[in-house]
């Protein structure tokens, strides 16, 4: 049977003939307890000597310690395909799968900034440092002062970061729905595939991931100011995180149409000036306006061709291009259209499908994205739209689904390299 909002993900119900929990309700059974007791029970966090938020604090987050607890699970066992990974590629060492592919960049702007001068090879900009924004290597540089080594930081921002998006995203699903939803969505997000790449190696979504939830949950309870806030530092954790602007983008234009004052605003102003500061830096240290996407282009070879690499690919399955191999993005567009058509099913607001469809259309517009795991991860509201639509019966075999495929998407992106091609 399904819960109501507060009836948690299993529908917990009150025994029959159970005493009501309060007095004043209609009841026959017992008033609850007042009294010096009672007044202990519901300070004990601050008779231990913690400050006086801990105790509601505590009691607010007390529903999701069961989706922390599975999060640790998800990232123990990432740590042991990590191990494994090791095991196959890397000579044992245990850090070369969390480093691989991207993950030595953000430990290098950690541990030494930006170059001074641009990295070119044949007069043409190359990949490096330049290409990797500033908010995920800013905390392992902090962390770092705690005495941990540059891997320990990453790890340890990486799972903090994971956790706070979990929660986050529980949050965020059950505002938008209820307490049984977002408990779904949060466990589905957990073990989604993509995350053996965003929790399994060094990368930068284990952030950014946390700051779209938080940046989504504000705009749903129309705080847009920080909407706008975490947005900011969202895209100047990945420019992958630019599509939160359709949110407030849509929310303006429907208080305009009905004659109100466009509240939003605020947050079109200020989610894409994360990005916008970071591509201005890069332009002032290199004394170039376009620098970014001039690196872009010369480095990576990236550019919007309105997805006419995808396309080949997708003619091809079994060939390969920067994206992945042909196969493998048919399995992600699949995903992308089913999430599509799950965020409209189950009505969910239009600002919040706005920023999911956009991340769908970086991905299919950009001849370097494609539909890859770790980029559909980015588009994790449509998670809670299938939460939404399987609450009653069929999460448990897309969970289980999920669970299975997590570990050997990491084990293929960190031991099987080019042939996957890039995470």
């Amino acid at each position: 049977m399904d819960g109501g909002p507060g009836a948690g993900l299993w529908g917990h119900r009150p025994r029959p003939g159970a005493a009501p929990a309060t007095a004043g309700s209609g009841g026959t059974g017992p008033p609850e307890p007042s009294g010096p007791g009672n007044g202990e029970r519901r300070g004990r966090w601050e008779d231990l000597g913690f400050a006086s938020w801990v105790e509601p604090a505590y009691r607010a987050l007390r529903p999701a310690l069961p989706l922390l607890g599975l999060y640790v699970v998800v990232r123990l066992g990432l740590l042991l395909t990590d191990a494994l990974a090791a095991h196959l590629t890397y000579g044992a060492r245990p850090d070369g799968p969390l480093t691989a592919w991207d993950g030595h960049w953000y430990l290098s702007v950690a541990a030494t900034g930006y170059p001074a001068v641009a990295p070119r090879v044949g007069g043409r900009l190359a990949y490096g440092a330049p290409g990797f924004e500033p908010v995920f290597p800013a905390l392992i540089r902090a962390v770092q002062l705690l005495r941990c080594t540059p891997v320990q930081a990453a790890l340890a921002v990486s799972f903090v970061g994971g956790a706070v998006a979990v929660v986050l995203v529980w949050r965020l699903g059950t505002a938008l729905f209820d307490a049984r939803v977002g408990s779904v969505a949060a466990m589905l997000f957990a073990v989604f595939p993509g995350m053996a790449v965003a929790w399994g190696m060094l990368y930068c979504e284990c952030v950014g991931l946390a700051l779209v939830a938080g940046s989504l949950l504000c705009m749903v309870k129309g705080r847009w100011v920080w909407a706008g806030l975490l947005g900011a530092l969202a895209t100047a954790t990945s420019p992958m995180a630019l599509p939160l602007v359709l949110g407030p983008v849509v929310a303006v234009v429907d208080d305009l149409r009905h004659r109100r004052t466009p509240r939003a605003l605020a947050a079109v102003v200020l989610v894409p000036l994360g990005f916008a500061a970071y591509a201005g830096f890069l332009a002032l240290r290199y004394h170039d306006a376009l620098f970014w996407w001039h690196l872009q282009a010369q480095a990576w070879g990236a550019r919007v061709d309105f997805g006419r690499s995808l396309a080949l690919l997708l003619v091809h399955p079994w060939s390969g291009g920067y994206q992945g191999r042909g196969w493998m993005e048919w399995l992600g567009l699949g995903a992308a259209v089913a999430g599509a058509v799950a965020l409209v099913r189950a009505r969910v607001p239009a600002f919040v499908t706005a920023y999911c469809l956009g991340a769908f259309a970086v991905m299919l517009v950009s001849n370097s994205i494609g539909f890859k795991p770790r980029f559909l991860a980015w588009s994790f509201p449509a998670l809670v739209a299938a939460a939404a639509l399987t609450r009653r019966r069929g999460w448990q075999p897309l969970l289980v689904g999920f669970a299975l495929l997590l570990p050997l998407v990491l084990i293929a992106y960190a031991s099987l390299g080019d042939y996957m091609i890039q995470p």
